[in-house]
């Protein structure tokens, strides 16, 4: 399955669920318990341009902090392969704060075709 970037933010603060869309419409009331449900829009958009951060540069973790919300969070890139298609791929960790609550997960994001990076669940390492 494949996300577009822009959902990067929005999926990274799923504890337990790689992808959102998977979800039914009417099951998400376990969001109610998740950063997600406190930030504000320049909490996603700082999250969001954090993990573009890491998975475009060294694999340094990457912070980020928002003195107008008191939501945090960083990001890591904690490997890298090459797909079977050849994209080159990363898996990343994501960890927010917001209200006391933390999310922590790791995706699976690849580089795509239009040089955009998306999450993609069924990329497997090139033997």
């Amino acid at each position: 399955m494949r996300i577009r970037a822009q959902w990067l933010a929005a999926v990274a603060l799923v504890t337990g669920f790689v992808a959102l869309s998977s979800a039914s419409a009417g099951n998400l009331s376990f969001l109610d318990k998740s950063p997600l449900a406190y930030f504000k829009p320049d909490d996603m958009e700082m999250m969001h341009q954090n993990a573009r951060k890491a998975l475009d540069g060294a694999n340094a973790r990457q912070t980020w902090s928002n003195a107008n919300t008191g939501a945090s969070g960083w990001a890591q890139v904690r490997s890298e392969f090459k797909s079977t298609d050849g994209a080159t791929c990363k898996r990343l960790r994501i960890v927010n704060k917001a209200k006391g609550l933390q999310s922590d997960a790791t995706y699976t994001v690849c580089k795509s075709a239009d040089r955009d990076w998306v999450i993609n669940t069924d990329a497997t390492p090139a033997n």
